[in-house]
């Protein structure tokens, strides 16, 4: 899995329409896009100006690379430009998946529906709160 990271410090005055515009049109485009997993918006909770940060997440490298060259990406980038929401240039990193707390390759839909009790009794370890497992590091 990839992440695309992203940062952009806004113009105070544009803030609540850039939000709106996060919210109702990049995150659904997103949605829309093959290979996108999943996508978080995020405001910078402690910034003085208003900052934002966007986390959306792969299937691969090459969905992230196809998703850039697609025509939804190109026209969301162009209503971006429109807008004139950022203050800065938005700064963007590519990121390669080492880990996570999920179980690597296991269906998502299948570790959905276990319940704390069988992931228990699977591998012994008791389940965080909300049924997760606590983070066990790789053994070598």
């Amino acid at each position: 899995m990839f992440a695309h990271v992203w940062r952009m410090r806004g113009k105070r005055k544009k803030a609540e329409d850039y939000e709106k515009f996060g919210r109702q049109i990049t995150l659904s485009t997103l949605k829309k896009i093959d290979g996108c997993l999943d996508a978080y918006f995020l405001k910078v909770a402690e910034a003085r100006k208003p900052e934002y940060l966007w986390v959306v997440l792969w299937r691969d490298q090459e969905a992230l690379e196809a998703a850039r060259t697609s025509p939804a990406w190109r026209e969301q980038i162009k209503k971006f430009e429109t807008g004139k929401f950022y203050k800065t240039i938005p700064i963007e990193w590519v990121c390669e998946s080492l880990g996570s707390f999920e179980e690597p390759g296991a269906p998502k839909s299948a570790k959905a529906e276990k319940s704390p009790k069988a992931e228990k009794a699977e591998d012994g370890a008791p389940p965080r709160e909300g049924g997760r497992k606590a983070f066990a590091p790789p053994t070598p």
